[in-house]
C-alpha cells in the first residue's frame, strides 16, 4: 500500500455502496465489506495465495461482500477478472527496481482512498512491501487494516529480518507496519518473532490458517487403504527450496529398509528440483522416487498416500501439513515452530530433530512398519484439524477481529 497521493489506477469496477455503513459493534450479524490484499501471484498455488482464496470464498458464501486486490506481476494477467465468483483487481506498475515499488504503493494508496467509504476492513496477506506501506495511509482512509504474518518471507529478506533493520527502506516499511490495527499470527513462533521485533502484544492475534476439510477424505474411510498397504507411498507437497529440507529427506530415504514397492513422492516445483533429482540418482534411490511437478489435485494425491513428511528447517504454519492431517495421514515433521503448533508427538504425528536424516529415517521406518499406528495417528490428526482449523472456525475468529475494530470510534 502506499502514501496518500492519489494516482490513477485506470478503469475500475465500482462497488455498490450499501445504504448504511457497518459501524455499530452491536450489529454483529451485518455483512461486512472485506478487501483481501494478496502481495503475490494470485491465484497461484503459494501458501498465502491459497489461503486468501479459500477465505475469500468462505466469506462470500457466508454473505459478506469480498473483493481481492493484488499486484499485476505478469503482463498476461488481466487487470480485472472474476475468480470463484469474486471480483479480482490487479494494480499495474512498471517492473523496475525501486521506482516500480514506489508507484505500486502510491497506486494502492489511491485505490484505498477512492474505496474508503465502500469498505469495512482490509486484510493483507503477507507482511511485506504492501503491508509495510499500508500504515502510512491510516490518517486519511480511516479503515481498519490487518496483516497476516506467515513466516519465512517476512523473517528473511522481509520487514522482520534483523539483518535489514538499519536500512532506510526497511525502517520506513517497519514504521508503517506499526501503525496497522492488528496482526494475524498463524503460529506461536510467528508471534514470538513479532514480540522480539517490538510489536505490541495487544495487536498480535493468534489465528491460524484455515483448512477446507470437505476436500479431504480421512485415511480410515478411504477405499484405497488395501492398496496403500501393498505399495506404501510417502508424500511431500510444496516448493522445492532449501528451507524445506528435501536434501535431508532424500538422505533419510536412502538410509531406510523399505518395501520394494515403496515410493517417495516429492510433488511441487522450485529452484532445487533439478539438484534433488541428481541427488536421488547419486544416492541410488531414483527408481523409488517420483517428481510429478506441480499437482493440481492435491486431495487425490493425499488420498493415495500412506504417510506425509515435512523436513523443513523453518515454517510459519504449513498449509500442506494441515491438509495432510485433514486427509487422515500420519505426519512425520521436524520439531520446529509451526509444526509444533499443530502436531503433538505420538498423538497426531511424529516430530524429529531438524537436519537429522537418521532420526527422520527412523520415524518414517517406524510408521511404514506399523499400519495400526499409522491409522491411529492419522485419525487423531483428522479429528484435531476439523475441531481447530476448519474454515468455518477460522473465519468466525477473523470476523470477531474485524468487527471489534470496525466498531471502534477511531475508524
Amino acid at each position: 500500500m502506499g502514501r496518500y497521493v492519489v494516482l490513477s489506477l485506470g478503469e475500475v469496477v465500482v462497488m455498490a455502496e450499501p445504504t448504511t455503513r457497518f459501524n455499530d459493534g452491536r450489529e454483529h450479524g451485518r455483512p461486512l465489506r472485506i478487501l483481501m490484499v494478496v502481495d503475490g501471484r494470485y491465484p497461484t498455488t503459494g501458501g498465502a495465495e491459497m489461503q486468501a482464496r479459500l477465505l475469500s470464498s468462505a466469506f462470500a458464501k457466508a454473505g459478506h461482500s469480498v473483493r481481492v486486490l493484488t499486484p499485476r506481476l505478469e503482463a498476461s494477467q488481466p487487470l480485472h477478472e472474476r475468480i470463484d465468483g469474486i471480483e479480482v483487481e490487479r494494480i499495474a506498475y512498471p517492473r523496475m527496481r525501486g521506482l516500480g515499488a514506489i508507484i505500486l504503493n502510491l497506486r494502492f494508496a489511491a485505490y484505498l482512498w477512492r474505496r474508503r467509504r465502500a469498505l469495512d476492513v482490509v486484510h493483507i496477506h503477507m507482511m511485506h512491501n504492501l503491508a509495510g506501506a499500508a500504515g502510512w495511509t491510516k490518517p486519511w482512509i480511516r479503515l481498519p487494516i490487518f496483516v497476516k504474518v506467515s513466516g519465512a518471507a517476512e523473517f528473511q529478506g522481509g520487514i522482520l529480518d534483523p539483518a535489514l533493520r538499519r536500512g532506510l527502506v526497511h525502517r520506513v516499511l517497519d514504521a508503517g507496519s506499526r501503525r496497522l490495527d492488528g496482526f494475524q499470527c498463524i503460529s506461536t513462533f510467528t508471534r514470538q518473532v513479532m514480540l522480539q521485533a517490538g510489536y505490541p502484544a495487544a495487536k498480535l492475534h493468534f489465528i491460524p490458517n484455515a483448512v477446507d476439510c470437505d476436500r479431504f477424505t480421512p485415511m480410515s474411510s478411504a477405499p484405497e487403504q488395501g492398496s496403500r498397504e501393498r505399495a506404501p507411498r510417502v508424500v511431500f507437497v510444496g516448493r522445492h527450496v532449501a528451507v524445506k529440507g528435501l536434501d535431508i529427506l532424500l538422505r533419510a530415504w536412502a538410509g531406510m529398509t523399505r518395501p520394494a514397492a515403496a515410493r517417495l513422492i516429492l510433488a511441487g516445483d522450485g529452484p532445487e528440483r533439478a539438484t534433488l533429482m541428481q541427488q536421488a540418482t547419486a544416492l541410488g534411490v531414483a527408481d523409488s522416487i517420483e517428481f510429478p511437478g506441480t499437482v493440481s489435485d492435491v486431495s487425490a494425491l493425499l488420498a493415495s498416500a500412506s504417510i506425509y513428511v515435512q523436513a523443513s528447517h523453518r515454517e510459519g504454519l504449513p498449509n500442506s501439513v494441515l491438509e495432510a492431517m485433514a486427509a487422515g495421514l500420519p505426519v512425520v515433521a521436524t520439531r520446529i515452530g509451526g509444526h509444533e503448533d499443530i502436531i503433538t508427538d505420538g498423538e497426531t504425528g511424529v516430530l524429529v530433530a531438524p537436519a537429522d536424516p537418521q532420526a527422520l529415517a527412523a520415524a518414517l521406518q517406524g510408521l511404514l512398519d506399523d499400519l495400526e499406528r499409522r491409522q491411529r495417528l492419522g485419525q487423531h490428526a483428522a479429528d484435531y484439524v476439523r475441531v481447530h482449523y476448519a474454515t468455518a472456525v477460522v473465519i468466525e475468529r477473523l470476523l470477531d477481529l474485524y468487527r471489534g475494530h470496525a466498531a471502534s470510534p477511531n475508524h
